[in-house]
């Protein structure tokens, strides 16, 4: 069996106080804390940090840099895969980062990759609506 990782308190205590602060964080700062908050509160950091690597994806720093929108969409798709089956919004956030990776491997011409995320989004949508998370069995499925 995996020994657990060893959880860098003072990183976790930072990350806290970071979130914590007056005033909104930027994107990318909550993004950092949220990365180390998803290791001891999965739960709850887990959504959040799929879905700010999902926007973060839309940056405008990011527009001329294809390469760096795949990595942070396919950050944001592992990301929401570790989310557990029984959260109610992980369905929804699974097929919304799906999308977003499929949309960056289309641009940078990795379309057999894309047609494989098409595949993940059809069963993810499936398997939401067996379970109440979306409401539509198409949920996932393309037009």
């Amino acid at each position: 069996m995996d020994e657990p990782a060893e959880v860098d308190q003072d990183a976790v205590l930072r990350a806290r106080t970071m979130l914590l602060g007056s005033g909104r964080l930027p994107l990318h700062q909550r993004i950092e804390a949220y990365r180390v908050l998803s290791d001891v509160s999965p739960a709850t950091y887990l959504p959040k940090l799929s879905r700010a690597l999902h926007q973060q994806g839309y940056a405008a720093g990011l527009r001329d840099l294809p390469e760096a929108r795949l990595a942070l969409r396919a950050e944001a798709v592992a990301t929401a895969r570790r989310i557990d089956a029984g959260h109610p919004k992980r369905t929804e956030l699974l097929l919304d980062t799906l999308g977003g990776y499929r949309r960056e491997l289309y641009d940078v011409g990795r379309r057999a990759e894309g047609f494989a995320v098409c595949e993940e989004m059809a069963e993810a949508g499936r398997w939401g609506f067996e379970h109440g998370q979306v409401a539509s069995p198409a949920s996932g499925q393309l037009a």
